[in-house]
């Protein structure tokens, strides 16, 4: 998963934002990999090497913001794991299951999020909003009972296609070479996060409309 989908915010457009978090998360790691092995670095070394990138991306991103970001933290705890798994092993898969790590582990707290009185989506549902849109969003979850169905059910169905892509993921890795293993990786990541951020779009916001009071004639 990029790190530095912790920021909130950032100046600039959000295609240049994108195509900055695919060269960091993906071909700087990717072509520092490459040219290490082909000096013949071992695996692992050059995998190291790799996440520097990511890991430092979340730092600068934490330090900027001047606040612990929970998902950057997350990252953060990923990469050092896994590096430390995989030097202490001497095994690449650990360092190649990181992406699969958080991804499973944001999809736990999504899971999670259904026990509390609130789920996760609602309140990702209302970042950002102004006074007036939170409030209104805030009546629907007290009177409308389909709204708080909708809300859990996107929770549910995010919790459940992160952790899908988590172990298709994890189940590639000693299916594939690792030059192969690690842009096809970072692609999925794309096209899942972006289907599936299109997906509840369109579906929040047809639900929405249908809480919509019928005009009066």
């Amino acid at each position: 998963m990029p790190a530095s989908e912790a920021r909130q915010s950032e100046p600039g457009s959000p295609r240049k934002g994108l195509l900055r978090d695919i060269g960091v998360n993906a071909v700087l790691p990717y072509a520092t990999y490459l040219v290490l092995t082909r000096q013949g670095v071992p695996t692992v070394p050059a995998l190291v090497a790799g996440a520097v990138f990511p890991a430092s991306a979340a730092i600068i991103t934490i330090v900027r913001e001047r606040r612990i970001a929970a998902l950057g933290l997350i990252v953060l705890a990923a990469t050092a794991a896994s590096v430390a798994g995989a030097l202490w092993f001497t095994d690449p898969f650990l360092l190649l299951a990181k992406g699969s790590l958080v991804t499973g582990v944001i999809g736990l707290v999504f899971l999670a999020s259904l026990a509390l009185r609130r789920p996760l989506v609602f309140h990702l549902a209302i970042t950002g909003k102004d006074a007036t849109a939170r409030q209104r969003s805030e009546s629907l979850w007290q009177t409308e009972p389909a709204f708080r169905t909708v809300m859990r059910r996107l929770t549910a169905i995010w919790a459940v296609a992160l952790l899908a892509e988590a172990t298709l993921r994890l189940v590639m890795i000693p299916l594939m070479p690792i030059a192969v293993f690690l842009p096809i990786s970072e692609a999925m990541w794309i096209v899942f996060f972006t289907a599936m951020t299109a997906w509840s779009w369109r579906y929040g916001t047809r639900m929405r409309m249908a809480l919509q009071p019928a005009p009066s004639t």
